[in-house]
């Protein structure tokens, strides 16, 4: 789905996604198969070059819990407020500065994207959208039914790994020289 940049009026588009629409059912479909998803998304320049987007994209995915290992419909939700900057072609033999870690970005601001030519593909940023706000370890929300995690020891108290650690002998090297006589 790539949206020509250039047909965009001054006061800005909006552009709504969803299951029935259809665009991007066959992009979406490897991350979401076939859940109900909603995009609403606001695109207006900013200059003759730069666009500002912002709007949100909402579905689930199919997941396994980390704590139970149950199957779960993940609720996937990503909130969207990009700047599209005109990608720069690459130079052969060229280095370029990156962002040290994820965990370093700002999440109050605007993120950057890049498009080329006259055309953003809205499908695959979308798609990129909603699998980084699945989790590394998804699981049930806290306090979910749904989740069958036993915490509970055989005698039905609450299950603590704490393990007593008894004293231990040290074993010292030079204690085998004690008992050693010499003429």
């Amino acid at each position: 789905m790539k949206i020509k940049l250039h047909e965009i009026p001054e006061e800005g588009r909006e552009y709504i996604y969803n299951r029935n629409t259809g665009e991007l059912n066959a992009v979406l479909a490897d991350l979401i198969q076939d859940a109900p998803y909603e995009a609403k998304i606001f695109i207006r320049p900013l200059n003759t070059k730069n666009y500002d987007v912002a709007g949100y994209i909402k579905s689930e995915t199919p997941e396994l819990c980390s704590q139970c290992g149950e199957n779960f419909k993940y609720k996937a939700e990503a909130k969207i407020h990009e700047i599209l900057i005109p990608g720069a072609e690459e130079i052969k033999n060229s280095q370029f500065a990156k962002s040290n870690h994820v965990s370093e970005l700002n999440e109050d601001g605007p993120g950057v994207s890049e498009y080329f030519g006259d055309q953003f593909d809205m499908g695959e940023f979308l798609h990129e959208a909603i699998a980084f706000s699945i989790p590394f370890n998804p699981r049930h929300e806290a306090g979910d039914p749904a989740c069958k995690t036993s915490f509970k020891s055989a005698d039905g108290d609450a299950f603590i790994y704490d393990e007593k650690m008894g004293e231990e002998k040290k074993n010292n090297a030079f204690n085998v020289l004690k008992g050693l006589k010499l003429n």
